[in-house]
């Protein structure tokens, strides 16, 4: 059983993320369950997603430690897992500043936004880069026709685009990508580093 949570504000994509990505896992065969937890508020309030999925049925689809948690905000507090992927900055302590090389060599660090806005044109599209991320950590592979079918109407092949991206981050990337832009942090889990180069 694989437990996945999606940690973010309203309007940053928590839904889209893991409706898409149940519905893949669904496609694939596996049983799913996927609940939500948000505040009332449209945009910037509390969006949770706790994603559930395995060959047989699902007793239990409370989690209470993930496999792997998507924090793209800091909006949520308490939440644990083998794998964290924080949106860049949320993983510094208030008034401490953290290396990259002291960040846990499970954990990640990607600024999805930044790189929505800067190479897709909008920070939405840094969503779509956190879910393809999201599939490589968690070993989902299918064909693009399938991604397609799932993907929302609206901006279906920017955001194919981005997720391609986003399963495409590894070492020579993040260090393009560093080096582009002086002060990015890009760090990428030894884990995410093995599958990648496994490909």
């Amino acid at each position: 059983m694989k437990k996945i949570i999606v940690s973010g504000e309203g309007g940053q994509g928590v839904r889209v993320i893991s409706l898409t990505l149940a519905q893949l896992l669904a496609n694939l065969g596996f049983e799913v369950s996927l609940l939500y937890d948000y505040d009332a508020a449209v945009r910037g309030g509390l969006s949770l997603a706790h994603l559930v999925y395995d060959n047989n049925p699902i007793d239990n689809p409370v989690i209470d430690d993930a496999d792997i948690l998507l924090k793209l905000s800091d909006k949520a507090e308490d939440l644990h897992a083998k794998t964290i992927v924080y949106q860049t900055g949320l993983g510094i302590e208030e008034g401490k500043s953290l290396k990259l090389e002291d960040i846990p060599p499970t954990n990640e660090e990607i600024p999805f936004s930044e790189l929505g806005t800067e190479i897709f044109g909008k920070e939405l599209f840094g969503y779509m880069i956190a879910l393809g991320r999201l599939m490589v950590l968690a070993d989902i592979n299918v064909p693009e026709s399938d991604m397609r079918a799932v993907l929302p109407k609206k901006y279906k092949e920017e955001n194919m685009n981005a997720i391609i991206f986003g399963q495409r981050l590894h070492e020579e990337e993040q260090k393009r990508l560093g080096e582009e832009k002086s002060g990015r942090r890009i760090k990428l889990s030894e884990r995410g580093k093995q599958k990648k180069s496994s490909q």
